[in-house]
Formats: C-alpha cells, sequence, structure tokens
C-alpha cells in the first residue's frame, strides 16, 4: 500500500503538477518558437523522456526490490533493497530523473514556447541539489563501498553511453 500510495504521489507531482505548471508558463508568458522542428524535436525528446523514467522505474521495481518515492530522506514507499547498476542505471545513476527532465523540455517545445524551458531548468537545478543533499548520502549509507565504486564511474545525470 506505501509504494501505491508513492507512485500516486510521483504521478500527480512529475506527471500532472509540472506538465501543468509548464503549459500555464507558456501560455501565460510566451516566447514562441513557432516551429514544425521544435515539435517535431520535442516528440522525439518527450518520448526518449518517457522511455528513460518507465525503464528506471522497471528496473528499481524488478532488480532493486523498492519504489522511486523518496523525499528529503522520507520514503513515500519501500526503498530499494539492492544497488541497481545495470540496465539504464549503467549510464546515469539518475536516469528518472534525466528521463523526467528530457520529457520536460520535449514538452517545452511541443507547446512552442522558449518560456516554458524555465521550468525544467529550475527543476533540473533543484533536483541535483536534492539529490546530492539526500539522496546520494542515504545510497552510501546503505550501500557503502559499493555505492561508491557505482558513483566513480557512472554520471549523475547526463547518460555517459560506454561499452
Amino acid at each position: 500500500m506505501k509504494n501505491i500510495f508513492g507512485y500516486f504521489v510521483g504521478i500527480l507531482l512529475f506527471l500532472v503538477f509540472f506538465p501543468v505548471l509548464m503549459y500555464i508558463v507558456a501560455v501565460n508568458f510566451v516566447l514562441p518558437i513557432n516551429s514544425l522542428i521544435a515539435s517535431v524535436v520535442g516528440i522525439i525528446l518527450g518520448l526518449i523522456g518517457v522511455f528513460f523514467m518507465i525503464w528506471s522505474n522497471i528496473d528499481m521495481v524488478r532488480i532493486g526490490r523498492g519504489c522511486p518515492t523518496d523525499g528529503f530522506n522520507i520514503a513515500l514507499g519501500e526503498r530499494t533493497k539492492k544497488l541497481i547498476v545495470q540496465g539504464p542505471y549503467k549510464y546515469t545513476r539518475n536516469p528518472m530523473l534525466f528521463g523526467t527532465f528530457v520529457f520536460y523540455v520535449g514538452l517545452a517545445l511541443l507547446f512552442n514556447s522558449y518560456s516554458a524551458l524555465i521550468v525544467p531548468i529550475v527543476f533540473i537545478s533543484y533536483m541535483v541539489w536534492h539529490v546530492k543533499k539526500f539522496e546520494e548520502p542515504r545510497l552510501y549509507n546503505d550501500f557503502q563501498e559499493e555505492y561508491a565504486e557505482y558513483k566513480k564511474r557512472t554520471p549523475l545525470l547526463f547518460p555517459k553511453f560506454q561499452k
């Protein structure tokens, strides 16, 4: 039941609240892009973002045996029991965050609004701070040297595609 609540909060926040906020910014503070290319790129980025969000959530449940909803060191769902270093986590330590950011940039382009790009920029800035302040210390505490080694070889946010 705790995981269901966690996913509900996450979906409400990341797939409803922030996209609606972006739409409001795009409509009320218009700095239009007005380009078919921007719309096509927006759709492609949106799909890539959704792919990473879904893939990382599936692996978090399947491999990590936990739920991604943790905020300010308060678990809204079960925390992972195993450090995930494969799948999308092989390329970035935060594939959900990466996917969400790419999805939001895609939405801004789809809304044809430069001003809507403010939301993903502020979002990613805050989330990087949050990850460094709360998530990384918790992961180090839970997984110690295994996490320290993983952190050395895997970038925080933007994927590094290696062999």
